[in-house]
């Protein structure tokens, strides 16, 4: 029994030997399918990575020179309009409203370059409702250009609601953005009376929403997001959704407009913690 035994236990079998070959090709083959396989799927979503940058980057131009070329020559169009009407009577009038149209042809064409090359600089500091409240004299002459029948400019003001609590830099700088197209449709298309902001700024959310007492909006536009080649609204919307803000819009004919922006304060603010303890201390 022993020397069978020894024997039993000595030996390996061919299958073991076979075994012991097969196994380490096994596992580097293994290990090469999964590493060829990681390195496709990387590949894979580097393309589409790459893809989706390129339609973003092209989606900001468009948007940016919306912002900046199209609405600026769209303004000066309207002051070289109202130039021809005060020419015959009126030309000392007409040459002031011609040196306007140049600079704001100036001013866009420079908005322009730098919205292509993403090179703008925020001018606006940290002082969100300030650079609100400059936009009214900012956006004056435009309620007086043709198509929008007043005698005067409306009414604006920026009322705010809570402490002041300092925003993350890319939110103040879109915010802006959004608001400002806003009041400047409501400057120039509404005929409103008055043109209002209205700042929150509360514990769990920042609320922006800009509001006038014009004809309305279009119900077409209002189903539909946008009016036929004009990229105000599906804009707001599209730099809304980009860093997690919630946009709506209410309108009714002859009564008025109301959009509003509504950002979570983990995204809005720059300060989390200080903002809940501010909050804590307003209650107490």
């Amino acid at each position: 029994m022993l020397p069978i035994a020894s024997l039993t236990g000595r030996q390996v079998t061919p299958v073991v030997e076979y075994l012991c070959m097969i196994l380490p090709v096994c596992v580097l083959a293994v290990a090469h399918l999964l590493r060829v396989r990681s390195l496709k799927q990387q590949l894979q979503e580097s393309l589409e990575q790459r893809f989706e940058d390129r339609i973003r980057e092209r989606t900001r131009i468009a948007r940016e020179l919306h912002d900046s070329l199209l609405q600026g020559f769209q303004g000066m169009m309207f002051r070289l309009e109202a130039v021809r009407r005060l020419l015959p009577n009126r030309p000392e009038k007409a040459a002031d409203q011609l040196d306007v149209a140049i600079d704001a042809g100036l001013a866009a064409i420079n908005e322009g370059r730098q919205a292509v090359g993403e090179r703008r600089v925020s001018g606006l500091g940290t002082d969100l409702p300030q650079a609100l409240a400059d936009l009214g004299s900012e956006f004056e002459p435009d309620s007086q250009l043709p198509g929008n029948y007043r005698d005067a400019a409306p009414d604006f003001r920026v009322l705010v609601q809570g402490c002041a609590i300092a925003l993350k830099p890319i939110v103040r700088d879109e915010v802006c953005c959004i608001a400002r197209e806003a009041v400047r449709n409501s400057f120039r298309h509404a005929r409103a009376g008055l043109v209002e902001v209205e700042i929150v700024f509360a514990e769990g959310t920042f609320t922006v929403r800009v509001r006038d007492d014009g004809v309305g909006l279009d119900p077409a536009v209002l189903e539909h997001g946008y009016r036929k080649g004009h990229w105000g609204l599906p804009g707001m919307r599209e730099r809304a959704l980009e860093f997690g803000g919630e946009l709506e819009v209410w309108s009714q004919r002859n009564a008025g407009t109301e959009i509003e922006l509504k950002i979570d304060a983990r995204i809005a603010y720059a300060h989390r913690l200080r903002a809940l303890f501010m909050g804590i201390a307003r209650e107490n």
